[in-house]
């Protein structure tokens, strides 16, 4: 058994999770559930396997567990550096560890931000419903239902 690596991702468009294997470009499974798009995937590495191997083309080697070294090189203007400066300055820490608290913070506010996203929508489409319940039964036509978060 091989061990190659896969991602999986919602895809909207298919309204099912999407698992690709990386070292075999092109190569994409569908589930209605994440497990069960990696386990159609597993299938098809499978057979892509056997395939390389009937045809004499070589297997692409396995990803390792992180090709991330943890270093990464960001350009950022003049001014925005002056700030991080002073600000690691006031804080005492490295600009490193400054930009590190920050990038953790942000990844975690948006992680947050995503997940009550994901609950409140069947609350609200439940109150969008009632709503729409009400105003049918007084005889006024319900509001269009609007798609997707509005920007301020």
């Amino acid at each position: 058994m091989h061990k190659y690596s896969y991602g999986v991702r919602w895809s909207q468009e298919d309204q099912a999770f999407v698992a690709v294997c990386p070292e075999f470009p092109g190569l994409s499974a569908f589930g209605a559930t994440p497990a069960a798009a990696i386990a159609e995937l597993d299938v098809a590495i499978e057979l892509a396997v056997e395939t390389h191997q009937q045809e004499g083309w070589p297997l692409p080697a396995p990803r390792g567990l992180s090709p991330y070294s943890g270093q990464f090189r960001a350009r950022v203007p003049p001014s925005l550096h002056a700030q991080l400066a002073q600000r690691a300055e006031e804080e005492g820490v490295s600009q490193n560890t400054l930009l590190v608290a920050y990038l953790a913070a942000g990844l975690a506010q948006a992680s947050t931000e995503a997940r009550c996203a994901g609950a409140l929508e069947p609350a609200i489409a439940a109150l969008h419903q009632a709503a729409g319940s009400l105003l049918t039964l007084s005889g006024a036509a319900p509001p269009p239902r609007s798609r997707g978060r509005k920007s301020a």
